[in-house]
Order: structure tokens, then C-alpha cells, then sequence
């Protein structure tokens, strides 16, 4: 994914961001605003906004750490990140390169929720340390974002923790299944069809909830579950095209693919 607006080099990595980023960071805006109303009715209109505001920045100062510890391990292992863009559905590390071992797809992998968990206890600490109790709601307007921070890179961490590839749980899953079967193309074709899976139970999930009433929640879900299926199908795609591939010469590529045009019309290959 191509970033729209450019921010800036960390580590030699480009950041920018993606159009759809303003739409989705307009809607937390207006969410948080509503939250923190009914959280905190006694506080004002334009300090509720300009709290939601805040808090909407540094949900995507996290978001970006999170990517960032992705990129960073990424580097460590010996691999090319060239950009991160966040966008509509979170962030995206352009790594140039696939994982050379499972071991280097595991730590990569868990890399970001690691960070994540890290950050949200770091907030959640310091908002007890403030004087935060975790039976009431945040009275102050730094307690009230550092404890709305924690709780959802909490969730943002168990979230991206779902085996369903390619998110960073089902890149675990498929780095012990690399390693219990030394087959990379194998580990990701089995990865790809558990994230398909789960990836029709978000959709399933998302539409139920429109149904009984929750219809903003629930089509968030069952987008995301549209995404990481349309995701799962490319990885498996392009998992069995180089299994194919493998070991081939030009000429015998050349060949299969001429033998698929002529079955089906057109190149079901893109190399």
C-alpha cells in the first residue's frame, strides 16, 4: 500500500500516511468525543473535543510503534523495510523480503504485540501512579486517555494476536508450522486457510451484530473480516504459484503457462 501523505524517515523506513487514514482518524475523534461525554459529564464541550483529539493522535503514535517494532526486528534479521503507512484498518510494514527462517517470521512477527502490551502497560501504570483506580472512571483528562490507551492497545495486541494471516498471529502460526514441518510454501497454505476461516467468522460475527442492532460495530467487523479474507485468498494464491514455480526453468514456466492460457483462456500466473 502506496503512502499518500509523506511524514518522514526513522531508521532509513519512510512513514506516511494513507487517505483512508483522515476517515477513520475522524471517526475515533467523534467516538472518543462521545465517550468521554458520558464518562465525564461534568467536563466541557471543547475540552471533551480537544481531549479526543489528543488522544486520537497518540492512539496513532502507537499504532506507528507498533509497525515500527515490526520494521525494526525486520532489520535486526537481516530484512528490507523500505515504508510503514497506516491507513483505514491499521498499519502496514513494507518489508521487501520474505522471512528467510521460521524463527525470523516468529520474531517479526510477534514483535508488535509485544510493543503494544508494552505500551498499554506503561499507560495503564501511570494512570494508577496519578491516582486511577480500576473500579471508577478516569476524574482527569490524563488519566482518562492514558487508561483509554491501555485498554486498546490491550485489545489492539489480542486483536492482531488472531491466527488469521496475515496478521501477526497467524504469521506465528504459520512460523511454528514452518518449523515443525520444514515446508515454507506448506506452513503458509495451511496459515492462509485458517485466516480464511477466521476471516469468515468476522464476516458471519459483523453481520449478526447488524442485525440485532449494533450496525456500525458490525460493519467494522465483518470490513475487516472482508479484508483479512481477501488477504488469506492472495497469500494462498501466491504461496501455491511458487511451490509451482519452484525449481522450474524459464522455458518449462513459459510452458505451464501457455498450458493454463489454453485451459482457461487467460494467465492465471503473474510473475
Amino acid at each position: 500500500m502506496r503512502s499518500d501523505i509523506k511524514l518522514g524517515k526513522i531508521s532509513g523506513i519512510e512513514i506516511g500516511l494513507h487517505y483512508s487514514f483522515l476517515v477513520i482518524a475522524a471517526l475515533i475523534v467523534f467516538s472518543l468525543g462521545e465517550h468521554f461525554r458520558q464518562t465525564n459529564p461534568d467536563w466541557g464541550t471543547v475540552q471533551i473535543w480537544i481531549i479526543a483529539v489528543i488522544t486520537t493522535v497518540l492512539f496513532f503514535v502507537t499504532l506507528l510503534l507498533h509497525e515500527l517494532a515490526h520494521s525494526l526486528v525486520a532489520q535486526a534479521r537481516g530484512l528490507k523495510v523500505t515504508g510503514i503507512t497506516l491507513f483505514a484498518l491499521g498499519g502496514v510494514s513494507q518489508i521487501q523480503e520474505d522471512a528467510s527462517d521460521a524463527k525470523t517470521e516468529f520474531w517479526v512477527a510477534i514483535a508488535g504485540p509485544i510493543a503494544s502490551l508494552i505500551i498499554a502497560f506503561i499507560c495503564l501504570g501511570i494512570a494508577l501512579g496519578l491516582g486511577w483506580q480500576r473500579s471508577t472512571d478516569p476524574q482527569t483528562a490524563m488519566t482518562g486517555i492514558l487508561v483509554w490507551l491501555g485498554y486498546i492497545n490491550i485489545a489492539l495486541a489480542i486483536f492482531n494476536m488472531s491466527p488469521a494471516f496475515p496478521l501477526d498471529g497467524g504469521r506465528v502460526l504459520r512460523s511454528i508450522i514452518w518449523a515443525i514441518t520444514k515446508n515454507a510454501d506448506r506452513s503458509i497454505r495451511i496459515a492462509a486457510r485458517v485466516g480464511q476461516v477466521v476471516a469468515f467468522l468476522f464476516i458471519l460475527d459483523g453481520i449478526s451484530k447488524v442485525v440485532y442492532g449494533d450496525g456500525f460495530g458490525g460493519l467494522w467487523i465483518a470490513l475487516l473480516g472482508w479484508f483479512l479474507m481477501d488477504a488469506a485468498n492472495a497469500s494462498y494464491a501466491q504461496a501455491k504459484t511458487a511451490s509451482a514455480f519452484r525449481g522450474m526453468s524459464v522455458s518449462q514456466m513459459s510452458t505451464s503457462r501457455e498450458s493454463d492460457e489454453s485451459v482457461h483462456g487467460v494467465s492465471a500466473w503473474r510473475l
